[in-house]
């Protein structure tokens, strides 16, 4: 008959207990998930109102502090996050999205922000690249970004605008 001593058990036990509390936790059914507007810490850009914010993501021509034109940086399409932030930003689902992007085309307008097919090389490009603005879980924020307010609120604010239900 084979034993294991109880120590052995509990230890493992013990790290597998860490381990579950240490693992990010998946967004609960029915709770809110806010994004953060991200620009370059060296950006003077601090506050963005949210009808601006609407504006650079349907590639209308803002500007930040600096001069420089803002430039939107978005997910791919269909994702959870992006999904939610054309909700409530653009005030628009997926396919509206689609049918905004193929009319605005048709009409010659400019053509839809461009898409970053993953979170770091997203924080990179915000990071190094004047004007770039994009949003991501305030969770996924590092020191290659900032987050910046808008209409005054942080994330973590009441009221804050960029938020969704997924």
């Amino acid at each position: 008959m084979l034993r294991r001593p109880l120590p052995l058990l509990m230890l493992v036990g013990a790290v597998v207990l860490a381990l579950l509390t240490l693992a990010p936790q998946p967004v609960r059914a029915g709770s809110d998930v806010s994004l953060a507007v991200i620009v370059s810490p060296t950006s003077k850009l601090t506050n963005i109102r949210s009808e601006d914010l609407r504006r650079v993501f349907q590639s209308e021509r803002i500007t930040d502090p600096d001069g420089n034109r803002l430039i939107a940086l978005n997910h791919p399409p269909k994702t959870v996050d992006r999904v939610g932030f054309d909700q409530s930003v653009l005030g628009m689902d997926a396919d509206a999205v689609g049918r905004f992007w193929i009319d605005r085309k048709i009409r010659g307008g400019s053509g839809p922000p461009r898409t970053v097919e993953n979170l770091s090389t997203l924080r990179r490009v915000v990071e190094k690249l004047p004007g770039a603005i994009g949003y991501v879980r305030p969770a996924q924020l590092t020191s290659e970004v900032r987050a910046i307010k808008v209409d005054g609120k942080l994330p973590e604010d009441p009221g804050y605008l960029v938020r969704y239900r997924p």
